[in-house]
């Protein structure tokens, strides 16, 4: 019964968000861009803890002292489920979007959402694609709009933290911008990876202090990485329950 509610009721909200979505337009045609990216933002987030909060789950951040307050950030966490975007968007108070994979342009509303919120949409099958994603990711970085990153490049549906891909530590560099680390655990449990169960339980986010790849060289991104990675793994074990 949860999983039906939870399905029934999320898309009745997706749906009965339609007319904020005009209202966005509204405000982009008449060029009031600080009005729209300020009102897009808070109405994200209240439908992401909206949709996060239908599972019956409940979660505790802590660290967002950690979070600069001022300037845009890269977000990169480990990817245990599918409820990880909901809990970084809807539950850290800072502009941002996500580095995502084209196949969820295939979800009417939802993608105009993440369009609204300056996600970028990788094809992992194209690789000139994928430069191009990146690419626009910077962009949005120097622009001052924060991006989120999964460096596993897919679900563990587990506590384990994959191995990180090399290719996404171009977005901080390229950028300058600070890599604020979050450790997500127990979300693969909110969802099912395949979707079939929705499951109420107690989220861990741990957000850890910034790092910097100021004149990072690149004989050391290997272990610049593998020490992120291992912040990130850090948190994660300690909140496993």
């Amino acid at each position: 019964m949860r999983t039906f509610l939870w399905y029934f009721l999320g898309w009745l909200g997706l749906v009965l968000s339609y007319p904020i979505l005009i209202k966005a337009k509204y405000y982009e045609l008449r060029q009031k861009t600080e009005h729209k990216n300020h009102f897009v933002n808070q109405k994200s987030q209240m439908l992401a803890r909206y949709l996060f909060k239908l599972t019956g789950s409940t979660v505790n951040v802590t660290g967002l002292e950690n979070v600069p307050k001022n300037g845009a950030v890269l977000f990169v966490s480990n990817h245990q489920g599918h409820m990880d975007s909901l809990i970084i968007h809807g539950f850290i108070d800072k502009k941002k979007g996500f580095i995502s994979i084209v196949e969820v342009l295939k979800y009417p509303i939802i993608r105009t959402w993440m369009k609204l919120i300056k996600c970028v949409f990788l094809d992992r099958e194209n690789a000139r694609q994928s430069s191009t994603c990146i690419n626009q990711a910077i962009e949005h970085l120097k622009n001052g709009q924060s991006m989120v990153v999964f460096p596993e490049g897919r679900l563990s549906d587990s506590p384990e933290v994959g191995p990180f891909q090399r290719g996404w530590l171009r977005l901080a560099t390229k950028s300058g911008v600070p890599i604020v680390p979050v450790s997500i655990s127990n979300s693969y449990k909110a969802l099912a990876k395949d979707g079939s169960k929705v499951g109420g339980v107690q989220v861990e986010c741990v957000i850890s202090a910034p790092m910097y790849t100021d004149n990072l060289k690149k004989a050391d991104e290997v272990a610049f990485i593998d020490k992120l990675r291992t912040a990130i793994m850090q948190h994660v074990s300690a909140q496993i329950v």
